[in-house]
């Protein structure tokens, strides 16, 4: 064990372990969303802090953020997330919620802090927004998978081909 700044410290995981660290309930999208962090107010501060960044990954369970500098905050933050319109003509709707910061990770692959979040609590219909969001996301993702795979049937058919 290491320590990594004033109460945070960090334990090197092997692969096994990183495997069982993933403990989302539902499956991830690499969505990029912007957000903004509105961490706590401290004393002798005159506002609350504020991060401004984007999403890593997300779920309905949690999501991650990459950022030049350690943004982690032990305990409860506020979050907002931009989702982008729906439709070409729709307005952007914001969705706010209160996260739990669970990790932070320096990674070099990334170059920056990997930061993991679980959310805790949506605000208005937050939740439903993000669900149709990221329901939205896989079906496009499913329309992509489709079109490459039958842009490429022809020349993998053997029967085709010959």
């Amino acid at each position: 064990m290491r320590v990594v700044g004033p109460g945070l410290s960090a334990t090197a995981m092997d692969a096994d372990e990183r495997e069982l660290a993933d403990r989302r309930g539902s499956p991830r999208a690499r969505l990029r969303l912007r957000l903004a962090i509105v961490y706590p107010q401290s004393e002798g501060r005159p506002s609350r802090p504020i991060y401004h960044g984007a999403t890593h990954d997300i779920c309905m369970s949690g999501m991650s953020m990459v950022a030049e500098d350690n943004a982690f905050h032990e305990g409860r933050v506020s979050v907002f997330l931009a989702l982008p319109p729906a439709h070409g003509w729709a307005a952007q709707k914001v969705i706010r919620a209160t996260v739990e910061m669970t990790y932070a990770i320096h990674s070099s692959k990334l170059n920056g802090y990997k930061i993991g979040m679980t959310f805790v609590e949506f605000q208005e219909d937050g939740e439903e927004l993000l669900r149709a969001a990221l329901e939205r996301e896989r079906r496009k993702a499913d329309e992509n998978q489709s079109q490459r795979a039958s842009a490429r049937w022809p020349l993998s058919n053997p029967v085709l081909s010959q």
